[in-house]
């Protein structure tokens, strides 16, 4: 986590990933380059996002599948690959989920924070699906994902896997990452600290400095 008071820019690593963790994948684009589309807005609300061509990837993957394999990547996990994001449809319908497990995060605390959280809208968010890790310059890290406050954009990338070391092997999607970006986006809005998140975040974390 990154957290300034002039600029404020919340790192999205969660679980095992941490700032630096993002070098684990590097600039690898498990699905290929990213496209010009158009963007598209999320079914439930409303939540404008592009996935810069990643909903319908066009790849060959039996030419994929054994460059991969070469890599050491098991099969299951080129398998998840390849079948990602599920439908065409589906990367909407992570947002939307997004939006609502972050809010409820957020109203479980009950009282105040509860009715805050419900109140919270998201128009003008924008979500944007990145190719690989990506370098933020401000803090010079490559990152797995990241929000930003100032224009109220996420970005994370389409799928994270983690090539070596301790964690080898190990696969999270966009769909995950979301999770916890939306998260620091309802910490902003309600002026609770997004990051770092101890036991018990967000109904024991202090208000943002």
């Amino acid at each position: 986590m990154v957290f300034t008071k002039k600029n404020w820019l919340m790192l999205a690593l969660p679980l095992l990933f941490c700032v630096t963790s993002a070098h684990a994948q590097g600039y690898y684009q498990f699905l290929g380059e990213p496209q010009v589309v158009p963007d598209q807005y999320s079914p439930k609300y409303n939540i404008r996002y592009n996935t810069q061509g990643f909903d319908d990837p066009q790849l060959n993957w039996k030419k994929r599948w054994k460059k991969l394999q070469k890599k050491g990547v098991p099969d299951d996990a080129i398998t998840e690959m390849m079948n990602f994001p599920g439908s065409p449809d589906a990367i909407g319908q992570w947002v939307d989920e997004a939006f609502e497990y972050a809010r409820g995060q957020f109203s479980q605390c009950g009282g105040a924070m509860a009715d805050h959280a419900n109140r919270v809208n998201p128009a003008g968010l924008y979500v944007m699906i990145m190719p690989s890790a990506f370098y933020e310059p401000y803090f010079k890290v490559d990152v797995a994902g990241v929000y930003y406050p100032t224009t109220r954009q996420i970005r994370v990338l389409n799928i994270y896997y983690t090539w070596s070391g301790g964690n080898a092997g190990w696969l999270r999607h966009a769909r995950d990452l979301l999770k916890w970006e939306m998260g620091n986006f309802f910490g902003v809005e309600m002026k609770v600290q997004p990051e770092p998140r101890a036991e018990g975040w967000p109904c024991n974390a202090p208000a943002m400095k």
